[in-house]
């Protein structure tokens, strides 16, 4: 079999991404005729057929599919070498993808990412989110993300979990000059959360479970962000990370702390191989001080 080049995976990933050989030239920034020619090379050095007429545009065969994929995980494996090469581990570029549980995500990432950010601006991150943990490793396994915020349940044996401190959780209700305790309010409350088998639903079960407390009515939503407002418009309760604390007071809420805090183990995990990548490394090292 021939060698083949990183020119032609490039072509065979762009046309698997866009389904037309006009816009797959365009994001390479080469000629239709150069794109076809990398592509008709690859099929020769392959022996088989990866592309099909479709309509106006084409599509990928079976064997151009799985073709495709590998090719993509090839690149990646290339862009962490040229990274390595460019940066020379001086985090002078790169790039760090971070996903998570949504929840976590939006209170914990900032702190992570921020000063990273601010002492390696030529690193580019971007971060993503997952609706559950199996979600979150495969995340992980799969190549998507180099690093994940997660809770620490229980850490597969493929993967590197680092414990970050734990994360504190809040009660918010309206404001006024209702200083009930938590019990009380939760019990006579519309109760506000997200769908049961959330991490942050089955906290804020845990919260209700120890105080004995069944509340009146669950109103529930998918908009993690949305909590504190609608609780506050319902007249309700919610139970929140601190780090919407700033928000409630700012919209009038009362936030309540819980004395009681639920065990809840957070923190990063990574794959052995997230290690290559230096952003990886240097977020980390950052992180031990």
């Amino acid at each position: 079999m021939s060698r083949l080049s990183l020119g032609q995976m490039d072509a065979l990933v762009a046309v698997s991404d866009h389904a037309s050989v006009t816009a797959a030239a365009d994001e390479l920034g080469i000629s239709q005729p150069s794109l076809t020619r990398r592509l008709q090379g690859l099929e020769q050095a392959l022996g088989v057929a990866l592309l099909r007429p479709s309509g106006r545009g084409i599509e990928l065969t079976q064997a151009g599919v799985q073709a495709a994929a590998a090719a993509r995980r090839a690149l990646t494996e290339v862009s962490v070498i040229d990274a390595l090469a460019e940066s020379v581990r001086s985090l002078a570029a790169g790039s760090l993808r971070l996903t998570g549980l949504p929840s976590l995500v939006s209170s914990l990432a900032p702190a992570l990412v921020g000063p990273f950010h601010l002492a390696h601006p030529g690193v580019t991150i971007s971060m993503t989110t997952e609706e559950d943990p199996a979600a979150v490793v495969a995340s992980l396994r799969e190549g998507r993300a180099d690093l994940a915020i997660c809770a620490l349940d229980g850490v597969p044996g493929d993967l590197v979990g680092i414990e970050l401190p734990s994360q504190r959780f809040i009660a918010v209700t309206p404001g006024g000059d209702d200083d009930r305790p938590l019990r009380d309010v939760l019990t006579d409350s519309t109760l506000v959360t997200l769908p049961a088998g959330t991490s942050m639903r089955a906290t804020t079960e845990e919260v209700c479970r120890r105080l004995g407390a069944r509340p009146a009515r669950v109103l529930t939503t998918t908009q993690r962000d949305g909590l504190v407002r609608l609780a506050l418009a319902v007249g309700g309760v919610t139970v929140v990370p601190d780090a919407f604390a700033e928000l409630a007071v700012a919209l009038g809420g009362r936030c309540i702390a819980l004395d009681d805090q639920p065990a809840r183990p957070i923190g990063l995990l990574h794959t052995v191989d997230a290690l290559r990548n230096p952003a990886v490394e240097g977020l980390l090292q950052d992180l031990r001080g």
